[in-house]
């Protein structure tokens, strides 16, 4: 573990753990600027040029990357500005990137921390702290800004000998989505959401995502978020779990945690889990998932019952 640049970001804190290999800025953020798998220099985030945000005047950038903010959205509460240096502590197996000082106009403060589990996994922990002198009802919502030119897939959780009087799923779109646009694929069991750099119009989805994990795919690697999904709970967006934005820029993977009453001087957790994996063939249907990704994915193998397991799974499978 040393440092490294990615774009114009000096001084990251890199972090090997396997066939995968992070970099999180440490002059602002806290962010995750890069992700690296399989030992090349092609990074799955998009990164860009530092631009301010249209539309907000709260000195907001996008940097690209993956960060934390708070669902619901609204202007300019979620737009709060991260340009400032973080604070870098050494945690067991790991660090902790945490914003010096609260959310001015929220109260809120974001912390990251990034831990190596066993088998080439990243945790990834979310955590918002209620600095305010109100309560404040939000979710954790991580989003990572992936590079062009890949596409995501998310698996429906469906059960053809269920009950049949009952529906079983959802599919949330925002106002300028369209049920008909080619980036969007609806298969039987799972959902394709493609980047196309040439698009001049963005799409979003979200659903309540059951089964905890997606798989962005890209120049035949993946890079698969896991993510506790918490039954009986109320979830922001219509109760979306998972999201995605898609422009001709990038395509945002997001996982929101529920909604929560956060008090003054409370926190609130979400944690993902990252895994990357190389040498994949062209996937572009079902059959192909089933063939080449669900056999590699370390945390949907078999059910983890034992208490005192320190793999990391935290109620996954793995």
């Amino acid at each position: 573990m040393g440092k490294c640049t990615v774009g114009k970001h000096k001084n990251c804190q890199e972090m090997i753990n396997g066939d995968l290999r992070i970099a999180v800025t440490t002059e602002v953020g806290p962010r995750i600027i890069g992700c690296f798998i399989g030992g090349d220099d092609d990074n799955m985030f998009v990164v860009l040029p530092n631009r301010p945000f249209k539309g907000v005047n709260t000195g907001f950038r996008i940097y690209g990357g993956h960060r934390l903010w708070h669902s619901p959205e609204a202007k300019p509460r979620s737009y709060q500005a991260d340009n400032d240096p973080v604070q870098v502590t050494k945690i067991k197996d790991g660090f902790e990137f945490a914003c010096p000082t609260p959310e001015a106009e929220t109260g809120i403060r974001k912390i990251i921390t990034v831990e190596a589990l066993p088998n080439g996994v990243f945790a990834v922990t979310h955590i918002l702290e209620n600095c305010g002198q109100w309560d404040v009802e939000l979710a954790p919502w991580a989003l990572t800004m992936m590079a062009p030119g890949g596409q995501l897939v998310f698996p429906q959780h469906r059960d053809p000998n269920g009950y049949p009087y009952a529906p079983d799923r959802s599919l949330i779109l925002w106002p300028y989505c369209s049920f008909t646009d080619p980036r969007l694929s609806l298969q039987d069991d799972y959902i394709f959401l493609k980047q196309d750099p040439k698009a001049d119009s963005a799409i979003k989805i979200g659903y309540n995502n059951t089964d905890g994990w997606c798989a962005y795919l890209r120049n035949g690697k993946a890079f698969v978020k896991y993510f506790d999904y918490q039954e009986d709970s109320d979830y922001p967006d219509l109760g979306c779990s998972i999201e995605s934005y898609s422009c001709g820029d990038f395509q945002e993977v997001e996982t929101l945690g529920p909604l929560e009453l956060l008090q003054p001087g409370e926190c609130v957790e979400h944690t993902e889990y990252w895994q990357g994996i190389k040498g994949l063939p062209e996937i572009k249907n079902d059959k192909d998932v089933a063939k080449y990704l669900e056999p590699k994915l370390l945390l949907l193998e078999d059910e983890c019952d034992d208490e005192e397991c320190d793999c990391g799974c935290h109620n996954h499978k793995h």
